[in-house]
């Protein structure tokens, strides 16, 4: 098997990669396909091809590269690579490797799946270093904004409190239908300086780990750390793997490693050596699980604010939500705001779309924040239109009302915007619709996509009375059953209703 392997200057700024047969691959900082180097700076973003040529490399520096690619000292721009030699872009070595097939033969590492009653024994040996890291958890869990972050601080935790470890990763990989994993999507990882040279996990364990949905160990002894069907690592000589629960669509673990005599400070004979260590990690498994949970929830939570006004988030957080999502049929107020002659204007900015996209986006932002702070659900944008409903998840009595309000809101908005020349709404102007009628709100969609929306005819008519409003001169229509419900209700400072004319719309 042929492989490429990247290390940079810092210990975790490393990764491998299968190369592939008769197949060109793109190397660079951050290349539209290929494989990425993101820590190191002075590689292009698209810097060379690399190609497998029967038991050689062939790497060819790209003519837009800024930096030289070297081999032996020198300066090249394409070289032809032996196995277990090397070449340098910037601060990253790469190393190409090629391992034959190892020979058939019955394994003897000892293998251990340890069960969750063993794990939970009463006695803790290793107490205050559990205590003393989960101390750290909360200002860690508020410094980590991203996996990656959380990832590298966790890992950095983990081998400061894990005195018998050499090396730890976190990692996650790919959920496939696929049994076996293949290289990980994310790893972070870190060792004691100078203990490892190269961190390799090895897939046997994780694929094991995950089979079992448990911790499992391997245990090598000095003739049998060099066999690579179990372990990448011949600096190391026992790993454990503890899988952290997630969600089914991801595939997170914990890998810690280490050598069975180290400094003389320990000697490893059996899994109960490691059980200290093994058990701060399930805790701290159980941790990272929980807070990556709590984490996509919030997300989850955040995204459909930009969706839904709070109280309908509220309801679609509580326990009837899968009820609630069902598509119910019952009166719903449409509105439905766009942009008049934005095609043209499309065409006028065809060499400054970026700019014209700016300002679309700015006036599609007024839309939704006035349609959520009237208690309304966006149920779809289209180019430069919105459109929003009311009257779900639950019915109300005053959904035309707030319907009415959010056209009012967003009317002023860009009332105002057309008074400042270097407003960035400025020249826009919009037409509303707005009709009450019956209607299924709710999941709507097909078994590939679904999305909330509302379907019925009043859809199609406050389509209709936008499409209207430039004819008769108004920025905002309604039909008659809306004007019964709020002619009332609008007070003067809010505004007025007033009849345009008796009209059937196309359609």
């Amino acid at each position: 098997m042929a492989e490429l392997i990247a290390i940079g200057k810092d210990s975790r700024h490393q990764w491998w990669q299968s190369i592939p047969e008769d197949e060109e691959v793109l190397l660079g900082r951050a290349p539209r396909t290929g494989w990425s180097v993101p820590w190191d700076l002075l590689i292009s973003r698209e810097h060379a091809y690399i190609r497998l040529v029967e038991d050689q490399l062939e790497v060819r520096m790209l003519d837009s590269a800024r930096n030289p690619i070297f081999f032996d000292g020198e300066q090249r721009k394409e070289l032809l690579l032996d196995p277990d030699c090397e070449f340098c872009i910037g601060e990253t070595t790469f190393r190409f490797e090629l391992s034959k097939p190892a020979p058939s033969r019955k394994p003897t590492v000892v293998e251990h799946t340890l069960s969750k009653e063993l794990v939970a024994a009463p006695q803790f040996n290793r107490a205050s270093d559990c205590l003393e890291a989960l101390c750290k958890m909360p200002a860690l869990i508020e410094r980590a904004r991203t996996d990656v972050d959380f990832a590298s601080q966790i890992v950095d935790l983990l081998l400061e409190s894990l005195g018998g470890a050499l090396a730890v990763a976190v990692m996650q990989y790919e959920v496939s239908e696929v049994r076996e994993v293949s290289d990980p999507l994310l790893m972070r990882w870190n060792c004691h300086e100078g203990s490892v040279k190269r961190f390799r996990p090895s897939r046997r364990l994780v694929n094991r780990a995950f089979e079992k949905k448990q911790s499992v160990m391997h245990l090598w002894t000095e003739a049998e750390a060099n066999d690579n069907q179990f372990t990448m690592n011949d600096d190391l000589d026992w790993a454990f793997c503890t899988p952290i629960p997630t969600a089914e669509s991801e595939r997170w673990c914990l890998y810690v490693s280490g050598k069975k005599k180290f400094s003389g400070i320990q000697e490893i004979e059996s899994p109960e050596d490691l059980m200290g260590e093994l058990r701060l990690a399930e805790l701290m498994a159980h941790f990272i699980g929980s807070i990556r949970t709590l984490r996509s929830l919030e997300h989850q939570h955040s995204s459909m604010k930009q969706f839904f006004s709070p109280a309908v988030v509220e309801t679609l957080v509580s326990k009837e939500a899968e009820l609630a999502l069902e598509p119910r049929e019952g009166p719903v107020s449409v509105l439905f705001c766009d942009i008049r002659g934005f095609s043209r204007k499309v065409e006028q900015s065809r060499d400054e779309l970026p700019w014209l996209l700016e300002r679309v986006s700015e006036a599609l932002s007024v839309m939704t924040r006035s349609i959520l702070k009237f208690e309304g659900v966006i149920a779809d944008f289209q180019g430069d239109a919105a459109l929003g409903f009311w009257g779900w998840p639950s019915q109300s009595d005053d959904s035309a009302i707030q319907a009415c309000r959010a056209a009012l809101a967003i009317h002023e908005v860009f009332y105002e915007a057309n008074t400042k020349p270097d407003h960035p709404l400025y020249g826009f102007q919009i037409g509303i619709g707005i009709g009450l009628g019956n209607a299924i709100a709710g999941r709507i969609g097909s078994q590939e996509q679904i999305k909330v929306g509302v379907f019925g005819p009043v859809v199609n008519l406050a389509s209709r009375l936008q499409d209207l409003t430039k004819a008769m001169g108004v920025p905002i229509l309604i039909d008659e059953e809306t004007a019964k419900m709020v002619s009332h209700e609008l007070n003067a400072e809010e505004g007025y209703c007033r009849r345009v004319a008796c009209l059937r719309p196309a359609g």
